[in-house]
């Protein structure tokens, strides 16, 4: 019975437990069909750290199995990372088509074109598409590069016979198939990704390839007929100009001035919108900007601050009266040279325009004759322009161009003559450019009717248009000069009192005018080349000229290694010259004080700095070797041992002379038994303006080597010693107190430290009174002892003070205040400046 009792008990817990354990299953079950996102990843992670670790705990080449699947599935996710960002190839899909339909017509127009000009404007045309082939074949290129490392990945995962390992375990070997299925599948949906890149990308690649050559093509088609059209101008290609037979073979002007504007309005509708040009534009309007608000802002400012600022307006006319049109002016000269190759339309349209603003800048300002042939110039320059744009010939082109070459010629002729009459009047070489205008012209003429009429085109119009250009430099560098001295008015009417205040216009206008010119000059004959359409012929030959290796011994160079070299280092001469007249001439026109002098003397090390750096940088640029260059100072270290030890010891003497600064710009000193004041410390020598005029110029070594005496090191102040004898029985209380009345109340005499009056001997004719007294300024003691001998004089003679006849000395010992200076540095005595 107890048996029986104990069995059914053990049945009863049996079934209890086994209630409570289904309850808890259903509540967990329960649960995870309520469990989050955060849940479901951590359990995922659980479970692949728990293969991870079964795998572990295996051989080592279920080891390796999984290290190559991390690495994979990592390189899967940067390169499926790189691949889903794309290759932004919408621009390029864009504007290919447009440019092919555009090639198209080149084509025809070459093939048709009978005109230099025509000829070379679509040369400009094909180098800019050139230069955007080029960038969008780099483009493509990148990223054919990008997409071949893609595929590179692609294959080695395939052909990577590790994966294929199997595990020895059925449960591993499961799991393990499973992670690399799933990778193959992500390695082929990104392998046929990565093939439908690369076919669109060589697609593209294929078209932009077709169109480099066929720019190529073209190229060369303009080349040829460039050539041909030589050969044939200088043959009688359409007759003599009575030949009416080829005058009819000739196209009517009507309907080449259609085919023209239709052309032309293409090709300036294509340079403004070209993104190659943006560059350009933004470099013509902020130049546009930047110059109309200079000098604005400086008129607005004269007219403020000068109550008589007419007088100022009348000595510069242009940008006085004409600021919005001497702005035009500029920037219609200049913003052609802003561009690579610009639109022969786009050149002729500024050449215009700056005619047009120079007629009403000259109206008032140049001579009437003068004006007359600038009218007669711009008429022809306007013809001769849009005669430049012509598609085909018309027999109407050469007549009017033979028109006009005629009354050009008369026109020249007449303001020939009336220039020899008042030369004064007129520009310089106005004389030989007349001439040379003229024979130019009569050259056209006989061009045009011998049937050589392309060739008499190219020399009319060329003749016309540079010398309108000419002219419109000429104005431009009266316009910069104009601007400067107008910059250089408010200066000196600021408050403030820049260095740029104390600049003389005249010496400056020296200085600038003439480089100026040189720039002018350059411009013109590039403007010369590039309408005689030999400007990349130059630029070619120029280009295999310096870049053309040479070799000397050992040593290769180049000439535009040696260019660069002389460029920067002239460059560097020309930035410390600059510097150096700036703080020269402001130091001149200003006091200078100790501070002051410590500026000026500064100029020594900046100019030393520029042509050090200057050196290096002109080193670097021409790709001189450090070796050579070594060698070079060698061989000076030679050179100095033999006989350049003079010319070294000054220049090691003037950066002594820059960093201790014993003497200083503006001092006074006495060396050498000579004595002024020091105006400049250069390099090796250094130069001081004597009391008589002259200028003594001393080596650096002798001031650094010989006994040198500065009076001015620390102020400009100067003793001044009267010694005054008067006759034995005056009243010597007397005497001094008129002395000290006079010095202590003068002006012009220090009070600190205060002026002395003492009874100094007596000898055998007088009574001996020394006084001392104080000048603030050095340069001005010759005065101040002037006023005070007559105040003494004065008052001698009002209190009858007997002066003995001869016996009024003026002394000032200079070689006892010279040797107390010597043997007392502390001595506030002072030569005479003007010894």
């Amino acid at each position: 019975m107890q048996n029986i009792f104990k069995i059914c008990c053990i049945i009863l817990i049996a079934l209890t437990t086994s209630a409570v354990n289904q309850e808890c299953f259903a509540q967990v079950k329960n649960k995870k069909n309520h469990r989050s996102l955060r849940d479901s990843l951590r359990e995922r992670v659980l479970h692949r750290d728990s293969v991870i670790r079964s795998f572990k705990h295996s051989n080592s080449s279920i080891n390796n199995l999984l290290a190559k699947i991390e690495d994979y599935t990592t390189s899967y996710v940067e390169t499926n990372n790189d691949l889903s960002r794309g290759f932004d190839t919408l621009e390029i899909s864009q504007r290919l088509p447009p440019l092919e339909k555009r090639m198209s017509l080149m084509r025809n127009t070459i093939n048709k074109s009978t005109t230099l000009g025509n000829l070379v404007t679509i040369r400009g045309m094909i180098d800019h598409l050139k230069d955007q082939m080029n960038q969008w074949e780099d483009q493509v290129t990148v990223y054919n590069n990008e997409l071949d490392d893609i595929h590179t990945k692609v294959s080695d995962f395939k052909s990577d016979t590790g994966l294929r390992t199997i595990p020895a375990d059925s449960g591993l070997r499961e799991r393990c198939f499973i992670e690399v299925q799933s990778l193959e599948r992500k390695w082929n949906a990104l392998d046929n990704s990565v093939q439908r890149s690369i076919i669109r990308i060589g697609v593209l690649e294929n078209r932009i390839s077709a169109l480099s050559i066929l720019l190529i093509d073209l190229d060369d088609r303009i080349d040829l007929k460039i050539h041909e059209f030589t050969l044939k101008s200088m043959t009688n290609e359409y007759g003599f100009i009575w030949d009416r037979k080829k005058a009819h073979a000739l196209d009517r002007l009507d309907s080449t001035l259609v085919k023209t504007a239709r052309l032309n309005a293409l090709l300036y509708s294509y340079f403004l919108t070209s993104k190659s040009n943006w560059g350009g534009h933004l470099a013509s309007l902020l130049t546009l900007i930047v110059f109309f608000a200079w000098i604005y802002h400086c008129r607005r400012k004269v007219m403020r601050n000068h109550e008589e600022y007419n007088v100022i307006f009348d000595q510069i006319p242009y940008i006085a009266k004409h600021p919005y049109l001497s702005t035009l002016m500029v920037i219609s000269i200049l913003s052609p040279y802003f561009y690579d190759h610009p639109m022969q339309v786009f050149a002729h349209t500024m050449l215009l325009i700056m005619m047009g603003s120079m007629g009403i800048l000259i109206k008032e300002n140049w001579p009437i004759p003068l004006f007359k042939f600038w009218r007669i110039l711009f008429i022809a320059a306007i013809i001769f322009c849009l005669s430049s744009l012509l598609v085909t010939i018309a027999y109407e082109d050469r007549i009017i161009l033979l028109l006009i070459s005629g009354v050009i010629i008369y026109q020249s002729i007449k303001l020939l003559r009336q220039s020899k009459i008042s030369q004064d009047t007129y520009p310089m070489y106005l004389s030989l450019i007349l001439k040379i205008f003229i024979v130019l012209n009569c050259v056209s003429i006989l061009l045009n009717l011998t049937g050589r009429f392309s060739l008499a085109k190219i020399v009319e119009i060329s003749a016309t248009l540079n010398i309108c250009l000419a002219t419109g430099f000429y104005l431009l560098v009266q316009i910069l000069m104009e601007s400067l001295f107008l910059q250089l008015e408010v200066n000196k009417s600021s408050d403030q009192h820049p260095i740029t205040s104390y600049l003389d216009f005249k010496t400056l206008q020296k200085k600038s005018k003439g480089f100026l010119v040189k720039i002018t000059a350059i411009l013109w004959l590039v403007a010369l080349a590039k309408n005689l359409t030999i400007d990349d012929y130059l630029y070619d030959q120029g280009n295999d000229f310096l870049n053309h290796p040479y070799k000397i011994s050992s040593t290769a160079f180049t000439f535009r290694s040696v260019l660069i070299f002389i460029i920067v280092i002239w460059t560097s001469g020309l930035i410390a010259r600059v510097i150096s007249y700036f703080y020269d001439f402001a130091g001149q026109q200003t006091k200078l004080t100790p501070q002051a002098k410590r500026t000026r003397s500064s100029i020594l090390l900046i100019r030393l700095t520029v042509f050090v750096v200057g050196f290096f940088v002109a080193i670097t640029a021409a790709g001189i070797p450090m070796d050579r260059v070594t060698i070079v100072i060698g061989a000076l270290g030679v050179g100095i041992g033999f006989g350049l030890q003079n010319i070294v010891n000054n220049l090691v003497s003037g950066v002594i002379l820059a960093f201790e600064k014993p003497v200083q710009v503006g001092d006074i000193i006495e060396v050498s038994g000579k004595s002024g004041t020091i105006k400049e410390i250069g390099i090796r020598s250094s130069k001081i303006e004597c009391g008589d005029g002259s200028e003594l110029i001393i080596p650096n070594g002798d001031l650094i080597s010989q006994h040198v005496i500065n009076w001015t090191l620390t102020n400009n102040h100067r003793r001044v010693e009267l010694l005054i004898r008067v006759a034995y029985g005056t009243d010597v209380e007397k005497v001094e107190n008129i002395l000290n009345a006079i010095v202590q109340n003068h002006e012009d005499i220090m009070k600190t430290p205060a002026a002395s009056v003492f009874l100094y001997n007596f000898s055998d004719t007088a009574i001996e009174f020394r006084t001392l007294f104080w000048t603030a300024d050095i340069s001005k003691w010759l005065s101040l002892k002037s006023s005070v001998m007559r105040a003494i004089y004065v008052a001698f003679e009002q209190e009858k003070i007997e002066i003995p006849q001869g016996q009024l000395q003026v002394l000032f010992p200079e070689s006892g205040i010279q040797s107390h200076a010597n043997v007392t540095p502390n001595s506030n005595d002072r030569p005479d400046p003007t010894k």
